[in-house]
C-alpha cells in the first residue's frame, strides 16, 4: 500500500501538468521508492494534450478523465475515491514539489494521529515566500477586506490574517486553514466528512473544509518541513480560467461559504454594509463640493 495518494486535477494546463509530475517523480523519496506515492490525475475534459503528455511523463500514474469540467472540488473527490494511501496529498497542477515534501508529511501524519490536515510552505516561482495559511474571517474582517478598508493604517490590526503577517513560517503552528494548493487530509477524515462540498466549483473548497474540521475540534496545522512552489495566480488560475472568470468564481465561492457557515443574515447585512460605504463616499464627496461652494461664495 503506498503511504500518500497524491490528485492532481488538470484542466486545459498541459505545460503545467507536466513540470508538476516532472518534479513528484524526482522527489527522492518517489525516484527510490516508486510504490510510496500513488498519483492519480483527474482531468477534467482537457482539450489540450494534458492526458497525452502525463502518461507519457509519469507512466505510473492514474489518469481518470472526466470528460467535462466538473470543477476542482468534484475532480478532487473522483481522484480521492481511488486513493488507496492513509493520506491523501492534493496538488495543484501549477505547483512543484521540493525534496523531502511527501516523505516528511507522511512522517509527520505518522507522529501526531491528532492532525486532520496539513498545508506546506510555499514559495513562489521566484523562491520568494507567499502566504501558506490564513484565518476565518469574523463580520468585521470580511467587511474590512471586502472593502480594502483593512488597509487603512487604523483598521489593519482588526483585519483578517493580521495575526500571521509577522509569521516567519518557519515553524510549525496550529492554523484556521492552510492554502489548497498543497494540502495533505487524512484519507478516513475525508471521506467522514464527503468529500469537498462540490457546490463550491473553483476556490473556498479547502476552506469550508478547514471550517468544517474547526466545527469538531480536528486540528489543522502548518508544516514549514513541507515545501513546494506555487506560481503566483497571475500565472496559474488566471492563465486557465482568465481574470474575469477567477473573479467570478471566487466572488461565488466566497458568497457560499459565508452564507454556509454563517447564515443569510449574516451575509445580506455584510451586503447591505458594504453598499452602505459608497452612499458614506457620497455623503462626504457632496458635503466638500457644498463646503467648497459656500467657501466661494463667501468670497
Amino acid at each position: 500500500m503506498p503511504a500518500v495518494s497524491v490528485i492532481v486535477v488538470s484542466y486545459n494546463a498541459a505545460d503545467e501538468l507536466e513540470g508538476c509530475l516532472r518534479s513528484l517523480a524526482a522527489l527522492p523519496e518517489v525516484a527510490s521508492d516508486p510504490a510510496f506515492a500513488q498519483v492519480i490525475v483527474s482531468d477534467n475534459g482537457s482539450s489540450d494534450d494534458s492526458v497525452t503528455r502525463a502518461r507519457a511523463v509519469f507512466p505510473g500514474a492514474e489518469i481518470v478523465e472526466n470528460g467535462a469540467n466538473l470543477g476542482f472540488a468534484k475532480a478532487c473527490d473522483i481522484g480521492a475515491s481511488r486513493a488507496r494511501a492513509p493520506l491523501l496529498f492534493f496538488f495543484n497542477p501549477d505547483a512543484r514539489a521540493m525534496p523531502g515534501l511527501l516523505a516528511n508529511a507522511v512522517a509527520y501524519f505518522d507522529a501526531h494521529p491528532d492532525v486532520a490536515m496539513a498545508g506546506a510552505k510555499l514559495l513562489d516561482e521566484h523562491g520568494v515566500l507567499t502566504p501558506s495559511c490564513g484565518e476565518f474571517d469574523t463580520w468585521w474582517q470580511a467587511f474590512l477586506r471586502s472593502s480594502a478598508w483593512g488597509e487603512l493604517p487604523w483598521f489593519r490590526a482588526q483585519s483578517n490574517g493580521y495575526r500571521l503577517r509577522g509569521f516567519d513560517y518557519a515553524s510549525e503552528r496550529d492554523v484556521d486553514l492552510v492554502v489548497g494548493a498543497a494540502m495533505f487530509i487524512r484519507t478516513d477524515v475525508f471521506r467522514e466528512l464527503g468529500g469537498f462540498d462540490e457546490r463550491f466549483f473553483l476556490y473556498h473548497e479547502e476552506i469550508d473544509f478547514a471550517h468544517q474540521l474547526h466545527d469538531r475540534g480536528r486540528r489543522v496545522v502548518f508544516l514549514p518541513q513541507c515545501i513546494a512552489m506555487h506560481k503566483s495566480e497571475q500565472g496559474g488560475s488566471r492563465k486557465t480560467w482568465g481574470k474575469s472568470g477567477v473573479l467570478s468564481w471566487r466572488q461565488r465561492s466566497r458568497r457560499l461559504y459565508w452564507i454556509k457557515h454563517h447564515g443569510a443574515w449574516w451575509y445580506y447585512s455584510l451586503s447591505a454594509a458594504l453598499v452602505a460605504r459608497y452612499l458614506l463616499y457620497a455623503a462626504v464627496i457632496v458635503a466638500l463640493v457644498l463646503a467648497v461652494r459656500a467657501g466661494m461664495h463667501a468670497l
